[in-house]
């Protein structure tokens, strides 16, 4: 419960430090909500926040939804602030992305604080995503990992964290963006190449593939959406394919929630989709996905890995 707390308090604070560059601006400014969340924690009074939370923001937590914000607030969030005292955060931001309408940050945090008597050392990793809706800035996701480091007791707390731990081969990772109003959400693990043969080696031709590692990759869309003349209803669902030499074929599949494609069954798929893959000139060292604004209705959702990359449109209804 202290992980979350930490990680969404860090992640509002990430996030509240953008500001939209374009020549129409919201009418809060970084700056302004900055001092909001600041002074709604500090003031153990989160009645503020809500100004800068989307009434559909969601917290997930390793791909999974937890809470909507509004659940969050009143339940955990708010017990626990009540309990904390001393309180102090570091962030720095590694990654992100801004437009008019929309920012996407990713990041490390470091939060020091006692609670109940215990002192608390926290640390991970942060994804934040914030939209403008009518004309202010708001928090539509947030997301982060479990790697958080906590010292449990006073005699403890003297002792350095240990940051030499491995780092994941294939790390937890999120992309997202819009397709009109409705946000895209993809959420999977990215492996490396680290000199290996890929496709039809480490990934096999015509069979179904999780497309990322360790659990299935998970794509949630806001409100309904339309891929290859299909309806897709809002909510989340599993993205598979089955790569080919020439040919690979695109699935959205009503199971996200599974190790990899253990328990992929084709009843369950919504939309299959037949695309050529496209070469790219340099090697993508990491999978990664992302989603690319088309037009004012269209987004693209594109996967790319080691040389190749397929994608597909994905239209708001």
């Amino acid at each position: 419960m202290m992980k979350k707390l930490f990680t969404t308090t860090i992640l509002a604070l990430s996030g509240l430090m953008f500001s939209c560059n374009d020549s129409v601006k919201p009418q809060n400014t970084a700056n302004e909500v900055l001092d909001l969340f600041v002074s709604s924690v500090n003031d153990k009074n989160l009645e503020p926040l809500n100004a800068v939370f989307s009434p559909k923001a969601k917290i997930y937590e390793q791909g999974s939804v937890d809470d909507s914000w509004e659940h969050y607030r009143d339940g955990h969030l708010g017990k626990e602030i009540e309990e904390m005292a001393n309180m102090t955060f570091d962030i720095e931001i590694a990654e992100s992305l801004v437009n008019k309408e929309m920012a996407l940050l990713r990041g490390n945090y470091l939060i020091k604080g006692e609670m109940q008597g215990q002192q608390i050392n926290s640390a991970g990793l942060v994804t934040l995503s914030m939209q403008v809706e009518g004309d202010m800035w708001k928090i539509v996701h947030l997301q982060f990992s479990r790697g958080c480091k906590k010292v449990a007791t006073d005699h403890a707390a003297h002792g350095a964290v240990n940051d030499d731990k491995p780092k994941p081969k294939s790390p937890k990772t999120a992309a997202m963006g819009n397709a009109g109003n409705t946000h895209i959400h993809i959420d999977y693990s990215s492996p490396s190449v680290r000199g290996r043969t890929i496709w039809g080696g480490l990934v096999e031709y015509d069979k179904v593939w999780a497309t990322g590692a360790h659990r299935a990759t998970a794509i949630n869309f806001s409100e309904d959406v339309e891929i290859n003349s299909t309806k897709v209803p809002a909510g989340k669902y599993g993205f598979f394919t089955i790569p080919g030499e020439k040919e690979w074929t695109l699935i959205i599949n009503k199971n996200w929630d599974q190790h990899m494609s253990d328990d992929y069954d084709q009843k369950q798929d919504v939309v299959r989709i037949k695309v050529e893959p496209e070469v790219l000139a340099d090697t993508q060292e990491a999978l990664t996905y992302s989603v690319t604004k088309i037009n004012d209705t269209k987004a693209s959702v594109a996967i790319a890995w080691e040389k190749l990359k397929v994608s597909f449109e994905v239209k708001a209804l």
